[in-house]
């Protein structure tokens, strides 16, 4: 017996008797090209779909712990905690006049109001305690800059579901606060005729989380711009609902930062909870507004009586409804507070015009420059959105016609302001025209810069931004590491990325086949931190010693920047076609193999898996040429002898890196004695 050289070492994984068809079936749609994100790579090898995914999940992680910090609850006197409930039960609600602290105290009262109803909290397993760090959390990823979406929104919204819901008798009103203690029934059974009582408890907390968190991160301009632009988060999406699958992602990975995703991963409703959540904020989409039109239409034609088998669509639809009626409930507000909203929003399109401008793309929004144009704006979306969209709800729930009436109002205001207004031009365009000349009048300007604007569009999520403004992203990320480095170091701070950062895993098991993810182009930008990377994987090798070699204190696969983790996708992509029918059984299993060389410089670097695909990849420190065709456990296996035959550029662009890894799926490794006769 002598011991084989102790440059190379090798590790059998636990023996698996049973072949896991299953993850053979999941290796053909990652590799496959008929999925709905056309696979995470081509048969050519292409990766930029797993790039891309990739960057949507430490971008998201970066996004979260960035904006963490812990909540300090703050007393509201009885009397400003009187005068704000008092407001939260009138529909003539202004958030926008509130102060940060108040904005805050008004959504966790409509919380409080929620947590009133008898068995909410046994009914979602969340206790309220766990409320307000949530909200504060999201408060924190709205992006102050913008003027209409922002954290005030989100509260207009929430306030907006609570006031339909408490309408139709499902909620009680928030008067019921200022009465201790005091719980409340709803005087409807569980779905005993009218639609809204289709909704359990639930589902009346899925709204209000929808509500206060669907447009989390919201970078100030549409779909329709990162469309254009070809922004990495469009095109991760195929530029469908993208902003809406980025609220999602962010607004689960909040949920689960903070206990929530109890209710998401619960045995038996926990794929329906999910469900109901993603589709209820893709429906904020104003491009699926049609959609959801007829299929709103076509359920009330539905004379058939409610049935389990039909209950989950007809849940989806209810919630679709209130948190869209909410969203673009502001034409329906009093006319004082649709005013407000109406500027708000012309402000944003008018910041978004000019960003267009500057990267020569096609316009894709009308901002208002004068008090005509705006009010046209609103008489156009009143009569083709807003009013069409409450007159088919009410119909369904007719307690909220008073709503439609007040939309109807406005409509009225809109219509006679813009005739005023039309009149006045054109009799300013005659005494012009009756003096000789055109008028000496400068054009009007427009509309202001909100001062809160202070960075514009760079401090917005980077990957709905176009690649030509990551040098500027980079930049204003630089002056903030700069200033921040002793909170960066310290492993306490939960702004910080660590490992426990991670281990919370945001996606849910179903959020692929709850969105249409499709990819087509390559742009993407760069990490804000550029500190963790992790791609399907938690804990997984690679990270602090394990397979990869990725030193320790890079935390979860060492990556030390985007590209790098790009490469290390490019080169698990050039490995993972099979061309050829696999004959040895073995290698069906994910874990039938792993291939690990030590180099002089103590790193390791590896490559596991199975069906051709590899489970892991990982680059030391150190690579050089010879290090990558160690001998595997199976050496007749198509993918040992692709490992053996492996030529050495190919992870070449990683060379000298600390620590560069892909994971699609954590491995226990266990060390057994290197010997050899």
């Amino acid at each position: 017996m002598c011991r084989s050289d102790a440059s190379s070492t090798t590790y059998f994984p636990p023996k698996h008797l049973r072949r896991r068809s299953a993850d053979v079936g999941g290796l053909l749609l990652a590799t496959g090209n008929r999925g709905q994100g056309h696979g995470w790579m081509d048969v050519q090898g292409d990766t930029r779909f797993a790039e891309l995914l990739s960057d949507m999940y430490t971008e998201t992680l970066n996004a979260v712990n960035e904006h963490d910090s812990e909540f300090v609850p703050t007393d509201l006197r009885t009397e400003t905690r009187s005068q704000l409930i008092k407001s939260l039960d009138s529909w003539h609600f202004e958030p926008h006049k509130l102060p940060d602290d108040q904005v805050v105290a008004c959504t966790l009262l409509l919380f409080e109001a929620l947590y009133r109803i008898e068995g909410m909290e046994a009914a979602v397993g969340i206790p309220m305690s766990k409320i307000p760090p949530f909200v504060q959390h999201l408060r924190h990823i709205y992006r102050y800059e913008n003027s209409y979406h922002n954290f005030e929104h989100a509260l207009d919204v929430l306030q907006a579901s609570h006031c339909y819901l408490q309408a139709a008798g499902m909620v009680p009103p928030l008067s019921l606060l200022l009465h201790p203690h005091r719980k409340w029934k709803s005087k409807w059974d569980f779905d005993s005729g009218p639609i809204m009582t289709c909704l359990g408890l639930q589902e009346l907390f899925v709204v209000y989380i929808a509500a206060i968190g669907h447009d989390v991160g919201h970078p100030g301009f549409t779909n329709v711009f990162m469309k254009n632009a070809h922004t990495p988060l469009s095109v991760m999406f195929d530029g469908k609902s993208a902003l809406e699958h980025m609220h999602c992602h962010l607004l689960l990975r909040v949920m689960r930062h903070h206990g929530l995703g109890a209710l998401l991963d619960r045995p038996h409703d926990g794929i329906r909870v999910r469900k109901l959540l993603w589709q209820t904020v893709l429906a904020t989409d104003m491009s699926v507004h049609n959609d959801f039109m007829t299929r709103f239409t076509d359920e009330l034609r539905n004379n058939e009586p409610p049935c389990a088998a039909t209950r989950g669509a007809r849940q989806i639809l209810i919630c679709q409804a209130i948190l869209k009626c909410a969203d673009i409930s502001n034409p329906s507000r009093p006319y004082p507070v649709s005013q407000h909203w109406a500027g708000a929003l012309m402000q944003e399109w008018t910041s978004q015009a000019l960003f267009e401008q500057h990267l020569a793309l096609p316009p894709s929004v009308q901002p208002s420059t004068d008090p005509l144009t705006e009010a046209k704006s609103q008489v156009y979306f009143i009569q083709n959105f807003a009013k069409p969209l409450l007159d088919l709800v009410v119909q369904a729930v007719p307690e909220m016609d008073k709503f439609a009436t007040q939309c109807n109002s406005n409509l009225h205001q809109w219509l006679s302001r813009s005739t005023e207004l039309r009149k006045e031009s054109e009799g300013a365009a005659a005494a012009a025209s009756a003096e000789g000349g055109a008028s000496t009048e400068p054009p009007p300007a427009p509309p202001p810069i909100s001062p809160q604007q202070r960075d514009y569009f760079m401090t917005a999520f980077p990957m709905a931004l176009p690649p030509s403004s990551w040098n500027s992203v980079d930049c204003c990320r630089s002056s903030s590491d700069s200033s921040s480095n002793s909170t960066e170091s310290n492993p306490s701070n939960p702004c910080s990325p660590s490992s426990d950062s991670v281990t919370s895993f945001t996606f849910s098991p179903t959020s692929a086949s709850e969105s249409s993810i499709s990819a087509a182009g390559s742009g993407r930008p760069p990490s804000s931190s550029g500190s963790s990377i992790s791609f399907g994987g938690v804990n997984g090798v690679g990270g602090g010693g394990g397979v990869g070699g990725a030193h320790p204190s890079n935390g979860v696969g060492g990556v030390s920047s985007l590209n790098e983790g790009h490469a290390a996708i490019r080169a698990a992509g050039k490995l993972a076609p099979r061309k050829h029918k696999i004959i040895n059984r073995n290698s069906w299993s994910p874990l039938s193999l792993v291939n690990i060389t030590t180099t002089p410089s103590g790193m390791v670097i590896g490559v596991g898996g199975g069906a051709g695909v590899p489970t892991a990849v990982g680059v030391g420190a150190a690579t050089h040429q010879g290090s990558i065709g160690a001998t595997p456990r199976y050496n007749g296996s198509p993918l040992a002898r692709k490992v053996q035959a492996l030529p050495s550029p190919i992870l070449s662009s990683t060379k000298g890196t600390e620590g560069t890894i892909l994971m699609t799926q954590p491995i226990k490794l266990e060390k057994a004695n290197s010997t050899a006769s």
